[in-house]
């Protein structure tokens, strides 16, 4: 779908679907890098990066390019970017979530991992038990010149469901599906970056931090031994 404004109006042309596969959270980089459109796609449990062989077209037109969609699909093996299960929180499954955000030290990826969110974090955030099974918010930073290179990940969750409207509810805030925060898009104004989220499959939540002090936080302590 590709939707564009004027004045008066917003215009939706449906460009139809790829039908090669299923894969969830599927998220574009805003630029090429060393000439290839790269795009982020979930394949069931894992995070893989891929380019477009033939570019945005392939995005607008995918009955057309219907064996390059196919190709992607018959080689995840080879495109695989972040694994589940490295950690307790993302035993289950992780997923890409906003765009990726460039800056001057990478391209910050952030995604939502689910599975088990252990005692010492939860009371970080005032709760007093473990979350057994949630979803939470998680970083990673990828290469400028190579996104292949990840060259930080999170090994804790940078936002886990604490308050009423996120986990379990209550009689002002009832939920939907508990123990749930859900990245879905993101901004960056004068160093400040805004994530909106869904919260508990009900609720809409603005989160926010200093875009420098996620970067150095990921750099001073999340960077991979290569």
């Amino acid at each position: 779908i590709a939707i564009y404004s004027t004045d008066d109006f917003i215009n939706i042309t449906y460009h139809g679907m790829v039908k090669s596969f299923d894969s969830r959270n599927a998220v574009l980089f805003s630029e090429q890098v060393d000439e290839k459109l790269y795009m982020l796609l979930r394949f069931h449990p894992n995070i893989h990066l891929t380019h477009l062989e033939a570019g945005l077209e392939q995005l607008l037109n995918p009955a057309k390019y219907k064996e390059q969609w196919e190709r992607i699909y018959e080689q995840r093996n080879q495109s695989l970017l972040l694994k589940a299960g490295k950690y307790l929180h993302e035993k289950e499954k992780i997923g890409p979530s906003t765009q990726v955000i460039k800056t001057d030290r990478g391209w910050l990826l952030i995604y939502h991992a689910v599975g088990e969110i252990k005692d010492e974090i939860c009371e970080a955030y005032g709760l007093t038990e473990k979350i057994e099974r949630g979803y939470s918010i998680c970083a990673a930073l990828l290469d400028l010149n190579n996104p292949r290179k990840v060259l930080c990940q999170t090994r804790n969750p940078i936002y886990i469901p604490s308050a009423p409207y996120e986990l379990y509810g209550n009689d002002q805030y009832p939920v939907d599906v508990p123990a749930v925060v859900f990245p879905v898009g993101a901004i960056v104004r004068k160093n400040k970056l805004i994530v909106y989220a869904g919260a508990a499959d009900k609720y809409v939540i603005l989160l926010s931090c200093k875009l420098d002090d996620l970067i150095n936080y990921l750099l001073d302590y999340c960077k991979l031994i290569a």
